[in-house]
C-alpha cells in the first residue's frame, strides 16, 4: 500500500472526511461499483472503528449540506478530501455536472481554485496509466477473466 497521511487526522475529521466523500460518490444519486469499492477503500484508510463505518455507509444517500459540512473541516482535511474525491469522480472515466460542481464548492472551501481541481483531476488520469502498466506487465486485462 501507498504511504497515506489519513490515519494522522482526528477521529472526528476522518468522520467528517468519509463523509465528503460518500457525498460526492451519491452526489449524481448513482453510486457505481467501483466507486462504492473505491469508497470503502478510503473508509478502510480511515481506520475508524467498524460501528463508525458502518454508520456512514447507511448515510450514503442522504442529503449532506455541503457548506455548513465544509465548515466544520479543517483545511487539510479538505484538502485531502479533494484528492480522494478527484480519484473517486473519475473512477468510473467521467465527471458528471454534479460532481464537477462539487469538486469545486470543496476547491474553494480548501482555499483552491478550478486550476488546482484540472490539476488534480490531470494526476488521476496520469496515476490511472501508472497503474495500466502494472497489469500490463502481467499480461492482466481488467474486465477480462
Amino acid at each position: 500500500m501507498l504511504h497515506d497521511i489519513i490515519h494522522d487526522m482526528e477521529p472526528d475529521e476522518r468522520f467528517r472526511y468519509a463523509q465528503l466523500l460518500g457525498h460526492l460518490a451519491s452526489v449524481d444519486n448513482n453510486i457505481s461499483r467501483i466507486e462504492m469499492a473505491f469508497y470503502e477503500q478510503r473508509l478502510g484508510a480511515t481506520l475508524l472503528a467498524p460501528e463508525r463505518r458502518e454508520q456512514l455507509r447507511a448515510q450514503l444517500n442522504q442529503t449532506l449540506n455541503l457548506d455548513t459540512h465544509l465548515a466544520k473541516m479543517k483545511p487539510r482535511s479538505i484538502k485531502m478530501a479533494l484528492r480522494d474525491i478527484c480519484l473517486m469522480t473519475m473512477a468510473d472515466r467521467e465527471i458528471e455536472d454534479s460532481e464537477r460542481a462539487v469538486l469545486h464548492k470543496v476547491a474553494q472551501a480548501a482555499g483552491l481554485s478550478a486550476s488546482h481541481v484540472d490539476n488534480l483531476l490531470k494526476w488521476t488520469i496520469k496515476g490511472f496509466h501508472w497503474m495500466q502498466e502494472g497489469y500490463d506487465a502481467l499480461d492482466i486485462y481488467p474486465g477480462l477473466s
